[in-house]
């Protein structure tokens, strides 16, 4: 009797056991047809030539497609609206792109993809007013458009200088809209895209464009669920402030004949559903409730530590391939305590990049010298050392750019502008990122064996972009993400960046801009390796930013799904790709309105 009930309680055991580790696989557990994925905050906006946000594009990627796309495993690029990679000709001066759309390429409507919205699109990312400075750098390059008068789907893009990202700015930066929907009066027609780029032109006047560019910006063109909606897969469904954004597969859509083709036309969930949660311990905690299905773990701490959780063990994986991607501290250039290039290498001295690796990356990551990655052997200057953490060093420059405590009080002072400013800055980051804040309590800890005092502040993430922008920002953390692209580094470092682009720090001279003008239009690989390597000694030693670290992705993906497309290009997956696995339970259509009833 007692050995009976012993080997029942054994196999009970060891039943439950095998069930755990199986997650829910078998279970009478149903899943509904969504893939629920964390967001940090609410995207600015869903519009691609009105934000430049990274979480707004791991929205709007499965709503608005571009001639081209990136692999997420490969980094190759594949047609996606193209109907093959264009014919690329090259010029004494210039180069000349030719795209075709594919045919069967349509609006929800039922009305083709042509060639004019492809123009309206490039148009509406260069027009005066609408908030894209982030694209014009890009698009500046391009002067005409010209459509083959026998195919309306047929066309080519002109450039006037030969341009290293010439199939970024022409195949992925130009997210196609449909022009009869956001500009159905036609208003961008009036003017070519030499006008539109000229800050002179009658453009910046035309009230009709000013009209434009407010709806642009605004709630309908970014937020409103009956304009958010291209050629993609998915159109927004539903947007609840603060709470969640919501995706729904079309019926019916032209792009289901391609689904074999490449990531970009597998469109497998019903839904795609961002839910906002800012206090990363929450997150983890609905992740291991399984109330989201992905979440892009930032402390590195409770990455490793979600090993300890046994309901995280049965139900989810962790993926780590590699990021795109540098981290870095930004230093306002223009400020008046910054602007001093001894000041700043100071800092740099300041900063023990190797401690926030090993004590607050938990060794997850690699140092880097520069916006260039280490695995870009071609462009990246190894003969670089990263500035060692040095108390002695930081003084020493700091006395030599008059810096001194002359009042007793600790803290560093100097008479500036005829007044007597004390060395005490702010440090700003975007809220519920506990890693940026840790980082900015180390130094804030560095910085007063000095004298310099360091204040912490976070805030709302639009409001944080908003502050960097406008150049409010003294110090702040920042965080790159790449193309698997030649490496364009006038959107952050051109002193034409500074208003409107992403030069937060406002650095830049007439050598740089003419370094990086130069380096854009150089398509000799190891020419352009060599300028690359003069840019980064110019950062270097200026130090408009303290570059930190690269690191791989630590996204937890749920064990139900397949197919994932894990790999560098941002977000490190595609979720529209993700398969239910066999022997996991989703409802159907009719499970889910009987619910409802």
């Amino acid at each position: 009797m007692f050995k009976t009930s012993k080997i029942i309680f054994v196999a009970f055991i060891s039943m439950l056991l095998f069930n755990g580790c199986k997650g829910n696989k078998g279970s009478n557990k149903v899943y509904k047809d969504v893939v629920v994925l964390h967001s940090l905050s609410d995207s600015k906006g869903l519009n691609p030539h009105a934000t430049s946000d990274a979480e707004a594009r791991k929205q709007y990627d499965n709503i608005y497609q571009g001639m081209i796309g990136y692999d997420c495993a490969s980094m190759n690029p594949v047609p996606v609206l193209a109907k093959e990679m264009p014919i690329v000709t090259m010029l004494a001066k210039g180069m000349e792109i030719t795209y075709e759309i594919k045919p069967e390429a349509a609006w929800e409507n039922g009305s083709p993809v042509t060639a004019d919205d492809y123009i309206f699109s490039l148009k509406s990312g260069v027009c005066p007013k609408v908030t894209n400075e982030h694209e014009k750098q890009d698009l500046e390059i391009i002067t005409d458009v010209k459509v083959d008068p026998a195919n309306p789907k047929k066309f080519t893009v002109v450039l006037k200088e030969q341009y290293i990202k010439y199939l970024d700015a022409t195949g992925n930066t130009v997210r196609v809209m449909p022009e009869y929907k956001f500009d159905p009066e036609k208003v961008l027609r009036k003017y070519t895209i030499a006008q539109l780029l000229d800050s002179k032109s009658a453009a910046n006047s035309d009230p009709k464009i000013t009209a434009f560019a407010d709806f642009y910006n605004g709630e309908k063109a970014n937020r409103d669920p009956n304009y958010v909606n291209g050629s993609g897969p998915y159109k927004l469904e539903k947007w609840e402030t603060g709470q969640r954004i919501i995706l729904v597969k079309k019926d019916n859509w032209w792009g289901e004949k391609y689904k074999t083709t490449n990531q970009f036309f597998e469109a497998n969930p019903k839904r795609l559903q961002f839910e906002t949660i800012n206090d990363f311990n929450t997150a983890i905690t609905a992740l291991q409730d399984e109330k989201l299905d992905e979440i892009y773990v930032t402390p590195a701490k409770d990455f490793i530590e979600l090993d300890n959780s046994p309901k995280f063990k049965a139900n989810f994986i962790k993926s780590e391939p590699n990021m795109l991607v540098y981290a870095y501290l930004g230093l306002n250039t223009r400020d008046k305590i910054l602007s001093d290039i001894k000041v700043r290498q100071a800092l740099a001295h300041l900063v023990n990049v190797d401690q926030i690796i090993e004590k607050v990356q938990y060794g997850k990551a690699e140092r880097v010298v520069g916006p260039i990655l280490p695995a870009k052997k071609n462009d990246y200057n190894a003969d670089l050392k990263p500035y060692d953490f040095s108390v002695e060093k930081a003084k020493a420059l700091l006395a030599e750019a008059g810096w001194k405590d002359s009042d007793g009080d600790g803290i560093l002072d100097k008479v500036l502008d005829g007044k007597k400013t004390d060395f005490k800055i702010k440090y700003s980051f975007n809220q519920g990122n506990p890693t940026r804040e840790t980082i900015g309590l180390l130094c804030q800890q560095m910085f007063k064996q000095v004298g310099i005092e360091l204040t912490i502040g976070s805030m709302d993430w639009s409001l944080y972009q908003d502050e960097l922008k406008k150049g409010n920002s003294q110090m702040f953390y920042g965080s790159w993400i790449q193309d698997p692209t030649p490496d364009d580094q006038k959107q952050i470092f051109h002193s034409n960046s500074r208003n409107g682009g992403s030069n937060y720090a406002g650095w830049g001279n007439s050598v740089s801009d003419a370094l990086i003008d130069q380096i854009r239009t150089e398509m000799d690989e190891t020419k352009r390796g060599l300028l690359n390597k003069q840019l980064q000694k110019m950062l270097y030693d200026e130090v408009p930013n303290i570059f930190l670290y690269t690191s791989n992705f630590r996204n937890c993906i749920h064990k139900r799904f397949e197919n994932l497309h894990e790999g560098p290009v941002y977000p490190g997956f595609w979720a529209a790709g993700f398969k239910v696995k066999d022997g996991y339970k989703v409802e159907d259509d009719k499970t889910a309105t009987a619910k409802t009833k």
